[in-house]
């Protein structure tokens, strides 16, 4: 058990230390950007640039700045990666799947094929997490384009799942797609909206790989640790048959980037509580001293 004069003395220690930790508080907000914060986002993955992927073991950890970029995929046991044309295995860096952006600009091409509609996380969908570690906070401002979401109508539909995560807090990204969302009167583009996390492919893309029909940019504006990208089946086909087993499919995730650093701070309450604790071993301390004198 603690005794007076050691609990006067940790009082006086959180004083301190609640004090120092008043401006601080005072001048630091949610999203206070560190020195890598600049007008233009910065590169956390340029696929370009990366030379050790291996398609048949995707993923690692990659260096951005000071910080590194950790890749893990997640496959549900009722699907597997497969090529597509002259892709090769995949997840693979090419220009295979990559919008309007040409040969000179790659991207990471993941195609599926499941034995069944996945719908949501689990069996027959794959699952790609990003995380962010070492730079110093949470990243803010987090984006990157998702390429060739849509649909055959009686063999598979494209369903992306993208949240962001800063602790165990879910985080929504913005979505925008180069042409909007499709609609009956808006048959540019080929993609639609589900919730605030989820995209599905609904029209066919007439000019396959080389347009932005089925191009979405992602951002996300508030701060995160980690993104995770879900890639399955949506079931809007016209094949309605009991354990119909889709076609396979793909689509292309662009450079990752970002804009700034978030550094936690600590909560207005908790510096008062420190406060509050400190001055009552203060006040412990200089009543221990009243009483010294008197005797």
């Amino acid at each position: 058990m603690f005794n007076k004069a050691c609990l006067t003395k940790v009082g006086c220690l959180v004083a301190i230390a609640g004090a120092l930790l008043i401006p601080t508080t005072a001048k630091a907000t949610a999203t206070t950007p560190s020195v890598s914060n600049t007008a233009s986002p910065q590169f956390l993955i340029d696929w370009d640039k990366i030379k050790n992927w291996n398609p048949s073991k995707p993923g690692g950890s990659f260096q951005a700045g000071k910080g590194t970029v950790d890749i893990n995929f997640e496959l549900g046991k009722d699907v597997k990666f497969v090529s597509f044309e002259n892709s090769g295995v995949t997840p693979s860096i090419s220009s295979v799947l990559n919008g309007s952006q040409g040969n000179s600009d790659k991207s990471l091409h993941m195609q599926i094929d499941a034995k069944q509609v996945g719908l949501t996380k689990g069996n027959n969908s794959m699952n790609m997490t990003t995380s962010f570690k070492g730079f110093g906070g949470s990243l803010t401002g987090v984006s990157f384009n998702l390429f060739d979401i849509d649909i055959s109508q009686q063999s598979w539909q494209d369903r992306v799942i993208v949240k962001g995560f800063l602790g165990d807090q879910v985080v929504a990204a913005n979505f925008t797609p180069t042409f909007g969302f499709y609609s009956n009167t808006n048959k540019k583009s080929t993609v639609d909206r589900v919730d605030d996390y989820t995209l599905d492919g609904i029209n066919g893309l007439s000019d396959n790989d080389n347009g932005d029909k089925g191009t979405v940019g992602v951002t996300f504006t508030s701060a995160i640790d980690r993104f995770e990208l879900i890639f399955t089946d949506g079931d809007n086909i016209t094949n309605t048959t009991t354990n119909f087993n889709p076609g396979s499919h793909g689509i292309g995730i662009g450079d990752i980037r970002y804009a700034g650093v978030s550094k936690a701070v600590p909560e207005p309450t908790a510096v008062v509580g420190l406060l509050v604790f400190g001055a009552f071993g203060v006040n412990s301390l200089r009543k221990r001293k009243q009483q010294t004198v008197e005797q």
